[in-house]
């Protein structure tokens, strides 16, 4: 009998080490939309394929989407992504990825640089919103002065209709707070993706993913972001044959294959 006892509990120690050692390998991502996109579009495909090699995905709906309209400030968008980090570590996360396409991507810098839960890595897939670029600062311009001055007035919190760039050249606009407008495209402000990157203490990896020659920051090059960014041997700089739109579709197995490699002994490197 006590032969029995001592057998079962040294299998049970094995079955809790062997549990324990699987949820402590587990990969959670907070993967994140584009502009006046959701989660069933562009990068729900990409979702279900890392779902289904065992990572933790969360998708929430950001709101630079279509349907709320960027109801909250970019600052506030922050706190959707700390909520984000703390969920996939309750479902058994150990390495947290915060990993974006286009407008996501953006957040996903951002992120690195302003958001309060520690991350492990950093994927930008065809990244999106520039408002400290020369052309996209200009193709706004009259909006943003329109918002800086309401705020002047103390008007901030009132809407209006503004205008809002997207990918090829595509614009709308939008109605929003002159505050919430103004955070996500003052030039000098959280959606630099440069002065984000200038602010990152991490030595995490960046996964920066440009869709090809036609896509918005190909001219860019590694100088705009990639350069900038913490040294660390994880990280990669990858040029698609493929379109903004199609980018995660086409760039899945290179996402997935960079994602085994960030094993938490590596995540534990980069902690120190």
């Amino acid at each position: 009998m006590l032969k029995r006892f001592i057998l079962h509990l040294l299998f049970l120690t094995l079955f809790i080490g062997n549990l324990s050692a699987a949820t402590a390998d587990k990969i959670g991502i907070g993967l994140l939309h584009g502009k006046w996109g959701d989660p069933s579009r562009n990068i729900s495909k990409l979702a279900a394929s890392m779902k289904s090699r065992g990572f933790v995905v969360i998708t929430p709906l950001m709101p630079w989407s279509r349907e709320r309209e960027y109801d909250i400030a970019y600052p506030a968008a922050m706190g959707i992504l700390d909520d984000a980090v703390r969920e996939l570590h309750r479902k058994g996360a150990s390495v947290v990825v915060m990993a974006g396409h286009s407008m996501g991507a953006n957040a996903s810098i951002a992120y690195a640089a302003y958001g309060h839960e520690k991350i492990d890595a950093v994927i930008a897939i065809a990244p999106g919103h520039t408002p400290d670029r020369p052309k996209y600062h200009q193709n706004i311009e009259s909006s943003l002065n329109e918002a800086s001055e309401m705020i002047k007035a103390g008007r901030g919190r009132e809407k209006a209709t503004f205008g809002d760039l997207n990918s090829g050249g595509r614009s709308a606009g939008i109605n929003m707070s002159a505050e919430a407008y103004l955070s996500y495209n003052d030039p000098l402000g959280m959606a630099s993706m440069p002065i984000s990157t200038s602010k990152v203490t991490q030595h995490i990896p960046l996964f920066w993913i440009v869709a090809g020659p036609e896509d918005v920051l190909y001219s860019a090059g590694k100088a705009y972001v990639y350069d900038r960014w913490p040294q660390h041997p994880l990280s990669r700089y990858l040029v698609l044959n493929s379109t903004h739109l199609n980018a995660p579709d086409d760039a899945e197995n290179d996402i997935l294959q960079w994602l085994d490699a960030l094993s938490p002994a590596n995540t534990e490197t980069n902690r120190k």
